[in-house]
């Protein structure tokens, strides 16, 4: 329409200068055949930029699945990684483990003699004035039986305070693991949290 009232302009000014028909219907295909070209040039540019738009289209799509590829890699190696070092840390404390149990089985036999009862070679009487005296007694306090019940209860009561040590230091050892899991999953949401 904005070309037809150009024409139109054109042909107004030029109307004093024409003086045969056909001039008018030159002016006219003149006009309109420029008017084709500027329509062809504006749909090349279209179509050219369709296309440049549709190879941005294709490339932006490929990044982002090679974006995905690479977290979903990295998540991958986390993962790995936290398996290490959760490997590490129980092989670790295996090992402490191990060196306390040994530790502890060689103060056992070095103080077995002194934990283990033995008779008694002296007893204290009262005397009635108040003072203490001495005495070896004529014969044994206690029965051989007795007395060996006596060392199987007592060597039965050490080795379930051997066990409960064993427990306790279990026991220990699962509170730092725990305690260590629970603040790398505390670093890893926060992680998780900066990424997102």
């Amino acid at each position: 329409m904005i070309q037809n009232k150009q024409i139109f302009q054109e042909f107004i000014q030029k109307s004093s200068e024409i003086k045969e028909s056909w001039e008018v219907a030159r002016l006219f295909e003149e006009e309109r055949e420029r008017f084709a070209q500027e329509v062809l040039s504006y749909k090349n540019e279209i179509a050219q930029a369709k296309i440049a738009l549709k190879e941005i289209r294709h490339k932006v799509i490929k990044y982002k699945n090679q974006i995905k590829t690479l977290e979903d890699t990295k998540e991958e190696k986390t993962n790995e990684i936290n398996q290490i070092k959760q490997e590490i840390f129980k092989q670790k404390i295996k090992k402490n483990l191990s060196k306390l149990r040994s530790e502890k089985h060689q103060i056992i036999h070095e103080k077995r003699e002194e934990i283990l009862p033995k008779p008694l070679e002296t007893i204290d009487i009262y005397l009635k004035d108040g003072t203490i005296a001495k005495a070896r007694p004529v014969k044994k306090t206690f029965t051989d039986t007795l007395y060996k019940k006596y060392r199987i209860l007592l060597k039965e009561n050490k080795m379930l305070q051997e066990q409960i040590l064993d427990f306790e230091l279990e026991n220990s050892k699962l509170k730092i693991e725990l305690r260590d899991f629970y603040a790398e999953d505390i670093l890893k949401a926060n992680e998780y949290s900066k990424n997102n």
